[in-house]
């Protein structure tokens, strides 16, 4: 891959500003995303509208993988939902672990897709118009 690119596919052309608060989207998750979505000047920036997005559907993700286990841990057996505690545990780590690499990648300037969830939520924020 030759460097102009690479340079394209990380959107070096992100303004250093827009950086550190593409990195903010993901804090709070959903919260965060939604605040920096629509308050100005931030809804202007598309770099920053885009990892507004992503949060968004990361945290709605996390959230929806926590309620199934939850469910499933509290209506098995003792033993069984103890080793699903565990996996459930492994998978938050993981989860954490990526949530760090997104915002890392934010502030850094690069428009990291999480891939298949990038799709969805662009198609979801065109029906809604955001």
């Amino acid at each position: 891959m030759c460097d102009r690119e690479e340079r394209v596919m990380n959107d070096e052309s992100a303004k250093p500003e827009s950086r550190p608060i593409a990195a903010l989207t993901y804090l709070l998750g959903f919260v965060t995303g939604i605040l920096l979505l629509y308050i100005e000047p931030y809804n202007q920036d598309e770099f920053v509208r885009f990892h507004a997005r992503q949060s968004i559907g990361f945290s709605v993700v996390w959230i929806a993988i926590l309620v199934v286990f939850g469910v499933f841990i509290s209506v098995l057996p003792h033993a069984l939902g103890a080793v699903l505690a565990i996996v459930e545990g492994l998978i938050n780590l993981g989860l954490a672990i990526f949530w760090l690499f997104l915002m890392y990648k934010a502030y850094m300037g690069e428009r990291y897709r999480i891939p298949e969830l990038a799709d969805v939520v662009d198609n979801v924020s065109r029906s809604f118009g955001a």
